[in-house]
């Protein structure tokens, strides 16, 4: 019978252990860089911009897109509190399948 000597694997483990925090060391830094925190702002803007945020009070609103868009009726206008998906809904089918809602959104948000 033979003795065999076990096998130092502490060296791998160490190498590898220094080779994965360097890794995420350069990982974290392009995730974090300048760019891509300019880059995260910008999707975050972006999917904000596409919720219907009307400021101001609705009739005066009402009558600059009546005055921008005059065969628009005050029933296509209907604007009830919470269901603003609606009235986007039927600016786009008056206004024209082309305008997108996301464009129909920003116009009633930029008023």
């Amino acid at each position: 019978m033979t003795y065999e000597k076990p096998k130092n694997t502490t060296g791998k483990v160490l190498l590898t252990s220094l080779a994965g925090a360097g890794v995420g060391a350069v990982v974290g830094i392009l995730l974090y860089s300048k760019s891509s925190m300019e880059r995260r702002r910008q999707f975050r803007h972006y999917r904000t911009n596409q919720r219907l945020r009307l400021q101001g009070d609705w009739s005066q609103l009402k009558t600059k897109l009546q005055q921008a868009y005059t065969h628009l009726t005050d029933e296509d206008l209907t604007y009830v509190e919470g269901k603003g998906h609606e009235l986007v809904s039927r600016l786009q089918a008056k206004l024209g399948k082309r305008k997108r809602k996301r464009k129909i959104v920003k116009m009633l948000n930029a008023l």
